[in-house]
């Protein structure tokens, strides 16, 4: 059997992580085993449809290297993927329903059906419907239609069955259909819900194997009831573990420290790194190793070690991670990466600056970043007018020890025929000489008055990239500020 998967979005809002977590995890599978990967918009949801949003799923996934073998965009043999542009597919097997019995049309009122629901609440009964319009006749279901009531489509559910399901993740999963009831496969509008929609186009699409998020666990016994109501094989069903906040609660679309993928993207991480995140939420490759390439990550990836238990989004583990990422970045394509952030930012390289300049600005923080939006803030001393000391800096410049060596280094970099990193650390040298000091003592004067911060990267470094009209404006201003 050729293994067919497919990951089906609504554009209702921006693409999630959960979301990409089960795109990803269809992917790895179909890779993993040869198979098809579709990408299907179930855009039935009219009134919640979000302008932009396909092309945000589209645009994100490409970012992140999911790339499908037959969808919205470029076809296949089972086109449209666009559940809107099936209507007149779901419309047929509609009225196929219809004819054999295993479907009615329903003439209840939402007010009705709110009652309906209140009464069995009351009663502690499971609230379901209460089957008044399948107990029409023929003749009374044709004079409302006549008549232009509006009505729905139910599905017809034998009341005393059992539903089994062999979930290959969580093994044996039984229902009962008394807890069912008849439910609406076609809306008033003519749009089919989701339980009858994703039957018909998952039967149409060949569909092997349905690997979803954990919350449409309940879906499955309608579906399932529809797929033997059209006589058609039940594929294998694979309901992944939640995703878990630090607080072990359902993520929120909300949570402020997750981002939409578009946001990541827009910061400058490296697509893999989102990748290799999302791979480890839920599932085990077993060993130590933590790090694959997306190649690695086919070749390894199957259910069976899929967790039950939910998975926690550990946003140090993927800070960890994405910084492992990008400074293994060659620093051409890091400084790339900041270059679009800088852009974004409205930052320029300064018109003076040597060829290749902001490489070696990169150079000095890429051990640090997570992405590439890091380098404004860690960078922000090469990119400032004026700098502001922080308090440890201006207590260290009032001591008099440490202005001296400012002085010292201020005379000599006016002086100074040669500009570069080595040409300041034989400055440190002299000074050291002359003063008789070395160490913290030497140079850290000299950093908070150039940085403002008494911490940073390579000292010797920074001072050669920003110059020496900047350098020696700094240090001045040091010596004459009133800190």
């Amino acid at each position: 059997m050729s293994v067919r998967v497919r990951f089906a979005p609504s554009p209702t809002g921006h693409l999630h992580i959960g979301s990409v977590r089960t795109a990803l995890f269809n992917y790895l599978f179909a890779r993993r085993h040869g198979g098809t990967y579709i990408l299907r918009l179930e855009d039935t949801d009219v009134n919640r449809n979000v302008e932009g949003a396909e092309l945000q799923f589209l645009d994100g996934f490409r970012w992140l290297g999911i790339l499908w073998d037959e969808g919205l965009d470029v076809g296949g043999p089972h086109a449209p993927y666009r559940c809107m542009e099936r209507l007149p597919l779901y419309k047929s097997y509609t009225e196929r329903m219809l004819e054999s019995g295993l479907a009615y049309p329903c003439f209840c009122t939402d007010d009705e059906l709110v009652a309906q629901r209140e009464l069995a609440e009351q009663e502690g009964r499971v609230p379901r419907y209460s089957g008044k319009c399948y107990n029409l006749s023929k003749e009374e279901r044709q004079a409302k239609i006549d008549a232009g009531i509006p009505y729905s489509i139910r599905f017809h559910v034998e009341p005393g069955k059992r539903i089994e399901i062999e979930d290959i993740i969580r093994g044996q999963v039984t229902f009962q259909t008394d807890d069912i009831g008849d439910f609406v496969i076609v809306k008033s509008n003519g749009i089919p819900t989701y339980n009858f929609q994703v039957v018909i186009d998952d039967v149409e699409m060949e569909i092997t194997h349905v690997i979803r998020a954990e919350e449409h666990l309940s879906n499955t016994p309608r579906q399932v009831l529809v797929y033997e109501a059209l006589g058609k094989p039940v594929p294998a069903f694979a309901h992944l573990p939640i995703v878990l906040d630090e607080h072990r609660k359902k993520l929120s679309k909300r949570d402020p420290n997750v981002l939409p993928i578009a946001a990541y993207e827009k910061l400058g991480y490296v697509p893999q790194a989102i990748i290799n995140f999302l791979a480890l939420l839920g599932w085990s490759p077993g060993g130590e190793e933590e790090l694959f390439s997306m190649e690695e990550l086919c070749a390894k990836f199957d259910l069976d070690r899929v967790s039950k238990s939910g998975a926690v989004f550990d946003v140090e583990k993927l800070n960890w991670m994405a910084n492992q990422y990008f400074k293994a970045l060659p620093l051409s394509d890091a400084a790339l990466m900041v270059s679009k952030q800088m852009e974004q930012e409205g930052l320029r390289v300064p018109p003076e600056a040597p060829e290749g300049w902001l490489e070696n600005v990169v150079s000095l923080f890429q051990d640090g970043m997570t992405c590439a939006h890091d380098f404004i803030h860690l960078a922000q001393t090469f990119f400032q007018t004026h700098i502001e000391w922080e308090e440890e800096a201006r207590i260290l410049l009032r001591d008099e020890s440490a202005r001296a060596v400012v002085e010292a280094y201020l005379h000599r970099s006016r002086q100074a025929a040669e500009w570069t990193a080595d040409a300041s650390r034989a400055r440190f040298k002299e000074i050291q000489a002359e003063l008789g000091v070395k160490g913290k003592q030497l140079f850290m004067p000299v950093r908070a008055a150039v940085t403002g911060q008494v911490h940073g990267p390579d000292l010797q470094k920074t001072i050669w990239l920003l110059g020496r009209d900047v350098v020696v404006e700094r240090l001045s201003d040091a010596l004459s500020s009133t800190l």
